[in-house]
This record gives structure tokens, sequence and C-alpha cells, in this order.
């Protein structure tokens, strides 16, 4: 039997190799459970927390690059008015920038707003004046923003946030819920990822 010319060979295994290499290194995302769904992390958050603000903006991204970048995790944000009508109203406000693709940017600057009020700034931080000029400064369709907060488009998913955050039985902001495991209040990034990583090892076939 005539064996294969080197040519046909050594192509076939220097892609064999680098697919290796890559795969050690991590740049090739991992495969899903065998039933083919993504580890689900679930976040319950509030604008009027502070605590929140800082997961937000010190855990979150994290979590994103570890898991939700390389294919291993989905993140689902749960936005809460549980603090006050003006955090539900501020959570309604950032559904509707989602409606037209900038949920995470307008999170990020009702976060920022609301630790410049914090920290005694002073700011109108989630009238419905400031939530519209807010979404202008953020080159939403101004008109067609406003008229989902005014009309209360998001009112019932927002709702529907609380009504799971009582069934999970979240007492603490932000609660991370991942697998079983129910995080709550703010933790440092180490107890997440060492949450999620047994989580996804629990998942492998």
């Amino acid at each position: 039997m005539k064996r294969p010319p080197i040519k046909v060979v050594l192509p076939i295994f220097v892609v064999v190799l680098v697919i290796t290499v890559l795969a050690v290194k991590g740049y090739i995302p991992p495969r899903p459970s065998s039933d083919g769904s993504l580890l689900k992390i679930i976040i319950y958050t509030d604008f009027e927390c502070g605590a929140c603000g800082r997961f937000h903006s010190d855990v979150q991204p994290e979590l994103r690059e570890r898991y939700v970048d390389t294919g291993q995790a989905q993140i689902e944000i749960r936005l809460l008015g549980a603090m006050s009508t003006d955090s539900r109203r501020a959570a309604e406000a950032a559904l509707c920038a989602g409606d037209q693709g900038k949920l995470s940017e307008y999170a990020d600057a009702l976060f920022d707003a609301y630790r410049a009020y914090s920290e005694g700034e002073d700011v109108d931080v989630f009238s419905v004046e400031s939530l519209i000029q807010l979404a202008a400064a953020l080159d939403l369709d101004e008109v067609g923003f406003a008229s989902c907060l005014n009309g209360g488009a998001k009112k019932a998913e927002v709702e529907g946030n609380m009504n799971m955050q009582q069934t999970d039985g979240v007492g603490c902001l932000p609660t991370v819920l991942v697998g079983d495991l129910k995080i709550e209040c703010r933790k440092p990034l180490e107890t997440y990822i060492q949450a999620i990583d047994e989580a996804l090892a629990a998942r492998t076939p």
C-alpha cells in the first residue's frame, strides 16, 4: 500500500497541531453541555444599589470575558426596581434603551449617574426628563425612547423580574445565581469564578 505523499500529510499534521495548541491555550471555546445548552449566570441588580454599581464595573466585565466571550456561558441580567419608584423607572428606561441596542451603554451611564449622586453631586438622577436626556446623549431615538418609557412598555418585564426575585429568595443585591448556587451581596471576583468553574465542571459529559 502506497503511503500518502509528504506534501499531503504535512499540511494535515500542521492543522491538527495548530488546533491542539489553540485548544490548550483556551482560544477555542469549549463545547456546551451534552444537551447543547450553555450555563446560565443570572444577575439580579438595581440601579440605586451602590454595591450593584461596583459589581457592574468591576466583576461583570471579567465574567463576560472569561465565560461569555469564550462560549462557555450566557449572562441574564434581571433589572429590578426594588429600591424605589425611581429605580424601577430607571430599570424600565434601561430596557427601553435595550430595544435600540444600547442596554449596556445606558446601564453604564445610569450607574455612573447614581454614583455621582451618592457622592454628593447635586444631580437629578432618575427623573423622566433626566432619563430621556440620557437617551439623547447616547444618540438613541429620543421620540421612540420617550414613548417606550412614558407608555410603560417595560413595566411588566420589571415586575416579572421582581416576582422572580421573590421566588428565588433574593434578599441582598447584587445576587448571582449559578446553577443551584446563590451568591448574595457583592463578593470578591474569585468567589464567582470558583462557583462558575465548578458548575461548568459538573456539566462536562
